[in-house]
């Protein structure tokens, strides 16, 4: 059955382009691009500015170039970039951006609220296409997507006039060019004036008609709620449902379609005349690949490809070895909540009889014995509250010579609005961390759920306090090679409720190492901010290299290979500096590196006609399914057409895998089926993770730290201890 991907190649043209070289420098290249961007392209080459004409004239003086598309597939994509923002600028389309190029549908039509809210409605979600290009096995192609985007129509008087408060909400100005820039957020407001907070902390006043509210998701949920009071979940979900089946497989491919062909149809030049000429999509099905699914090893190495059938033949692995059976749990909950939360909490323990997947319960699918379990209620919601019932609780156990095995902490999804200083869930994690106590959390909401649909969250909830508390479920069976191997996981997170200067980015990092045929998650991670990374990255791996070459008995004259993981725009100089600074450490082996940029937001989709008459995900590619974009680009799907709960759950989104130039270690087939086993590999989850352990756990790491920091009294030093070796941050 074909497969495709939504890249057309593009013709290159047997033509020479005059172009003119000046010398780089960022302000001229702006400022030529501000006054003569209509009659000319201004492209940076390294240290030059190639600049092309409309009629062979020139603003400035130069170098006179030739290019030649066929040499140049760099130079010919952005001129084919810049040809059709021009033909869809002479069409009144507005595009926007570069790489890639947005053209938002202004069609009624094209409107996706309209049938739910109606034409009126201030808020819009609307089609949107981007187009881009890349090279595909060594050949340019022109990229097409579609998907929705969220578009405001009024002004910020409109909102005022109906009522809807904008007080504390972000406001954009419109620019000549059409973009909505971030203004700041609402202060005070008198009459039509709002006093509006920028960024960088200045008050500036505005009025109110000439402002636009961010068309952000609180926005957009907080007026439906304005408008339809009640009945706003209801609306959200059918908008949520409405724009999951719009990214449906067929619908994606019909609207590229047409689009290709619009192109195609129509004569859409370079900026000297040359006609833009692309080709129909390839059938990749003879190119593309499937890989083999992961084997979990589990107790008393019983293996399975099934993490479920694995735990409930075998038991999990660490079954015989676990130190923590018959586990003393604090349950930490409101008083008025107290009888729900015990029935909850036995459901967790001893499980759901009629589930398909529970009916043991956390202490009989993990083999735990008897839990001891006791519950501190709480007067209020407030922190303070929850710290009083906190410290009792650490003070019973502490009387009684123990310490806490696990603590369950009840709160509410309300919490999440409210400041880190204020939140009960961070202040309880907190004080049990302090304590080396592990804290699963739950919300009062999730017991509103059936048997039926609470035996799967119980389950997955069940899996992360058993990883929480020290256990290992499963390890990935891997073939050993003949190298020792570390796996370095780099995620990272934004920290901060209000945008602008206190907003930081922490930077995470977990380590996973391979040996004896299995992957294990370590116990060395960290959190800082980005400028203290390097500093970090290279104690951190110099501390796991000191700690593994003795426990595996590492020889002199061995190899050691290092592969990073990281979702970045690309791996800078000093990153691969801190690396080759460790590596000069340990001369007496043979060191390889591979650095493995992970991408999700690319454009780039695959449609596999095996599916097309599927139920859900019709045209998903099945997971593990791959093609090879280059050398060293690999796209495959870490989720695919089974794994999409619903027919409204859209086409499944693939990585792509970029290795590195500078890598030692390049075997790309080898490094992707070793990042497909990671996604699979969460103890989070029994569902296959969009991305892998190495990265979705550093992000968890660096979110939980970095909120953390910011509560008085917090010190990452507590991680140091037993609390630290577990998988604290599931």
């Amino acid at each position: 059955m074909p497969v495709f991907l939504n890249a057309f190649p593009l013709k290159i043209p047997d033509v020479e382009l005059k172009a003119l070289r000046v010398p780089y420098d960022k302000e001229t290249l702006y400022g030529l691009r501000a006054k003569h961007g209509s009659t000319h392209f201004f492209r940076r080459q390294r240290e030059n500015i190639l600049i092309f004409s409309v009629d062979g004239t020139f603003p400035v003086s130069g170098t006179s170039q030739t290019i030649v598309p066929n040499e140049n597939f760099g130079i010919f994509c952005s001129l084919v970039k810049d040809g059709l923002t021009r033909h869809f600028a002479g069409l009144g389309r507005n595009p926007s951006g570069f790489n890639p190029i947005e053209l938002v549908s202004a069609r009624p039509q094209d409107n996706l609220l309209s049938p739910i809210l109606g034409d009126d409605y201030p808020f819009k979600v609307c089609v949107k296409y981007t187009i881009n290009t890349r090279y595909v096995q060594g050949h340019p192609c022109l990229v097409i997507d579609c998907s929705t985007r969220r578009i405001l129509k009024e002004n910020g008087l409109f909102f005022l006039n109906d009522g809807f408060d904008p007080m504390g909400r972000y406001m954009v100005t419109e620019q000549e060019d059409g973009y909505r820039r971030l203004l700041g957020s609402v202060s005070a407001i008198k009459g039509e004036t709002l006093h509006v907070t920028r960024t960088d902390g200045q008050v500036v006043q505005v009025d109110a008609k000439g402002v636009y509210l961010e068309a952000s998701r609180k926005n957009f949920d907080d007026y439906i709620l304005h408008t339809h009071g009640a009945q706003k979940d209801a609306i959200v979900e059918r908008i949520r449902q409405t724009v999951s089946t719009f990214n449906g497989g067929e619908n994606k491919t019909a609207r590229i379609d047409t689009l290709k062909k619009y192109i195609q149809s129509k004569t859409i030049p370079l900026i000297d005349g040359t006609r833009i000429e692309i080709q129909d999509a390839l059938d990749i099905q003879k190119d593309s690949g499937q890989m083999q699914k992961p084997v979990f090893v589990f107790n008393d190495n019983g293996e399975a490809d099934w993490a479920e059938k694995g735990l409930t033949q075998s038991g999990p692995y660490t079954k015989r070895t676990f130190d923590r059976n018959d586990p003393s749990i604090c349950v930490i909950c409101g008083q008025h909540d107290k009888g729900r939360v015990e029935q909850f909490v036995r459901k967790l323990l001893k499980g759901i009889s009629k589930s398909k997947y529970f009916r043991n319960g956390l202490e009989g699918k993990f083999a735990l014995g008897t839990s001891c379990v006791e519950l501190f209620t709480t007067t209020s919601e407030s922190a303070e509250a929850y710290k009083s019932a906190i410290e009792a609780a650490i003070r019973k156990k502490a009387d009684d010579g123990g310490r806490w095995d696990l603590a369950l902490v009840q709160v509410r999804q309300s919490f999440k609005k409210l400041k880190v200083t204020e939140n009960p869930y961070y202040l309880g994690k907190s004080l049990f961390f302090l304590h080396q106590v592990p804290v699963q959390d739950f919300t009062i909401e999730l017991l509103a759920q059936s048997d039926s649909s609470l035996g799967y969250s119980l389950n997955n909830m069940a899996l992360a306090c058993y990883a929480k508390m020290g256990g290992v479920p499963w390890l990935l069976k891997c073939s050993p090679t003949l190298s020792h191997e570390l796996v370095i996981g780099i995620g990272s997170a934004n920290i901060g409720q209000e945008r602008g200067k206190d907003n930081q980015r922490i930077m995470g990092i977990t380590t996973v190492f391979s040996g004896d045929g299995s992957y294990i998650v370590s116990n060395t991670s960290k959190a800082v901010m980005p400028d203290a990374y390097c500093e970090a990255l290279t104690w951190v791996l110099g501390e796991t290299i000191e700690k593994i070459q003795k426990r595996m008995n590492w020889q002199k004259g061995d190899t050691i290979r290092l592969i990073f993981h990281a979702q970045v725009k690309k791996f800078n100089k000093d990153e691969i500096a801190a690396v080759r600074a460790v590596i000069d450490r340990y001369r007496e082996y043979q060191v390889e590196y591979a650095f493995l940029k992970i991408s999700e937001d690319h454009g780039l989709h695959m449609f596999d006609s095996a599916t097309a008459e599927e139920q859900k995900g019709k045209l998903a590619p099945k997971r593990g399914k791959t093609f090879k974009l280059s050398k060293h680009e690999m796209l495959i799907y870490l989720i695919g057409q089974r794994e999409l709960r619903q027919n409204t759950d859209g086409h499944p989104r693939g990585v792509i895998l970029d290795v590195h130039k500078d890598s030692t270690f390049k075997d790309i087939k080898y490094l992707s089926a070793q990042l497909y086993s990671f996604a699979s590999h969460s103890w989070r989850s029994y569902f296959p993770n969009p991305m892998p352990v190495t990265i979705s756990y550093s992000n968890l790491i660096a979110r939980n730290l970095g909120w953390l920091n910011q509560l008085p009294g917090w010190n990452d030093s507590v991680m140091i201890g037993k609390i630290g070796q577990s998988q604290w941050f599931l």
